[in-house]
């Protein structure tokens, strides 16, 4: 099960890199624009993504899967396999098209549906508690996708499955081992099919040598991690007061929204003169061309990312 939900896994992420390759890359070029897609065409793509998304929302089973404004957590029911073509349909449109969210919520999903899947498959009268260790291990192969260490992916699920002292151990050893086996698949498939994994991988950053801290490091890191603590609460409180009115008409406001991030990363270009691809998408693969190149960035660019990307 660990190979086969890690392949899946491998699938989704790299069907989200061609369909944002295909609609950001190959669509403007084949409509005569060579040096990049117009601004109105981000208008029509995040409007269209909203509209699936909220296709996936209403009509089928799942409601789309997680909300990011409620944090990466994985309390309450597991995912059930028939809520898995809503939630997978809502993170390919979602993703895929640009909006402001990353794989890791579907990716836990995905796995712990298909574990389920799988386990029912082979042996209907699983007992529960089976059932729940094979969907989390699920979750720990597919997550593992996304971090060049499978102990990474770990610490994060275990951080968010909130598991007390009895549970903790019932799942770290199989969890590990799939995490693992996730680590090795995306190794394998990479160099057999060629297609790099950097597109959708957070691996290590390429950051200049530092000798050692001193009292001036920590005189400014401090500070700035509280300020860094209120900007993210400040935007998680944005997130949750539009999932206020949202549900009431999804149809109309979730494509709404997404025309909004359009408007967000276009006002940040034009104010930035730097690229909508450091507004859109889910960041990781804006985070080694920001370090690589932090001397082409302003503070006041920084200052205008960080408003933007996070309203978006």
């Amino acid at each position: 099960m660990g190979v086969g939900l890690s392949l899946a896994a491998w699938c989704f992420l790299e069907l989200i890199h061609q369909i944002q390759t295909w609609v950001f890359t190959d669509i403007p070029k084949d409509l005569g624009y060579h040096n990049g897609a117009p601004m109105w065409l981000y208008l029509v793509i995040l409007g269209l993504a909203g509209v699936v998304a909220a296709f996936a929302i209403v009509r089928l089973p799942g409601k789309g899967g997680h909300i990011p404004a409620e944090g990466l957590k994985v309390g309450g029911a597991t995912t059930q396999p028939i809520e898995l073509p809503g939630i997978v349909l809502a993170a390919l449109a979602t993703i895929g098209l640009g909006l402001v969210l990353g794989p890791e919520a579907p990716l836990i999903a995905l796995g712990a549906g298909l574990g389920l899947w799988a386990i029912r498959t082979i042996r209907s009268d699983t007992p529960d508690q089976a059932q729940a260790v094979i969907a989390a291990s699920g979750s720990f192969a597919a997550m593992s996708m996304i971090f060049g260490s499978p102990i990474i992916a770990a610490v994060i699920l275990l951080e968010a499955l909130g598991l007390d002292r009895e549970r903790l151990p019932l799942l770290l050893l199989p969890g590990l081992l799939a995490a693992g086996i996730g680590s090795l698949v995306s190794i394998g498939m990479g160099s057999l099919t060629g297609l790099s994994s950097s597109a959708y991988a957070l691996g290590p950053l390429a950051l200049p040598s530092f000798a050692r801290p001193d009292v001036a490091d920590f005189a400014w890191t401090i500070p700035l991690g509280i300020v860094i603590a209120m900007l993210c609460y400040a935007v998680r409180r944005i997130g949750l007061e539009t999932l206020r009115g949202v549900p009431r008409r999804p149809l109309l406001l979730v494509p709404a929204a997404g025309i909004v991030v359009a408007l967000l990363a276009i006002a940040f270009h034009a104010t930035s003169g730097h690229s909508v691809n450091a507004v859109l998408f889910s960041g990781q693969d804006a985070l080694p061309t920001l370090v690589s190149a932090a001397g082409s960035w302003s503070i006041s660019a920084l200052l205008l990312v960080i408003a933007f990307k996070g309203a978006a």
